[in-house]
């Protein structure tokens, strides 16, 4: 779950839909990226790992202002893993919370306004949400592919939520459960515990 360019091709060779992603290795490659991602702007810069609350993830609007947010980036640490992704625009993603191959938990996150992140963590609203049996199917298929027991799936819509299936957009390994309780007004932990009291999901 560490690396989000190597879920992204994990997901896509595996039959999960996932936005374009590219990885871009330092400013001056800005071109090429841009050429393989073969996508308008505004798109999606961020790290692909050590990201956290939606912290590490920028938007930029063209190629001159992508370029040098990467030649920022990269002054201060060399070595930082970036993607860069098409934007899909949404007025709220999904948060799904996976229990060895079971959703224990679901909630909608709106889009925060002026903005075009929607973690919990910044200020987003949440709201209950039922899944349809397309993004039940791929969360679930997204947590077994990084072999997690306890995975948070975050993705986003499709257009036709019923008949199309939706884009995948990370896996996290240690998902918070803060926000997802309050919404779902359920005691996540202590299902969670209650479910590892018994030895047999012991690994």
């Amino acid at each position: 779950c560490n690396s989000k360019y190597y879920c992204n091709e994990l997901f896509r060779l595996n039959g999960l839909r996932t936005p374009k992603t590219v990885g871009i290795t330092y400013s001056d490659d800005t071109s090429r990226a841009l050429k393989e991602l073969n996508t308008k702007f505004p798109v999606i810069l961020k790290a692909s790992s050590g990201s956290q609350t939606g912290v590490g993830v920028v938007i930029s609007e063209s190629e001159r202002s992508l370029h040098a947010t990467v030649q920022m980036i990269k002054l201060f640490s060399k070595h930082i893993d970036l993607i860069v992704q098409e934007f899909i625009e949404t007025t709220f993603d999904v948060r799904v919370i996976v229990l060895d191959g079971e959703i224990v938990a679901s909630m909608k996150r709106l889009v925060i306004p002026g903005e075009f992140r929607s973690n919990a963590s910044l200020g987003a609203k949440t709201e209950l949400i039922e899944l349809t049996e397309i993004e039940k199917v791929d969360s679930i298929k997204a947590a077994k592919l990084v072999k997690g027991q306890l995975i948070g799936v975050d993705f986003l819509p499709a257009k036709d939520r019923e008949k199309e299936q939706p884009y995948i957009l990370e896996v996290n390994a240690s998902p918070g459960f803060g926000a997802i309780e309050r919404t779902t007004k359920g005691n996540l932990t202590q299902e969670i515990f209650k479910h590892f009291l018994d030895r047999k999901y012991w690994k």
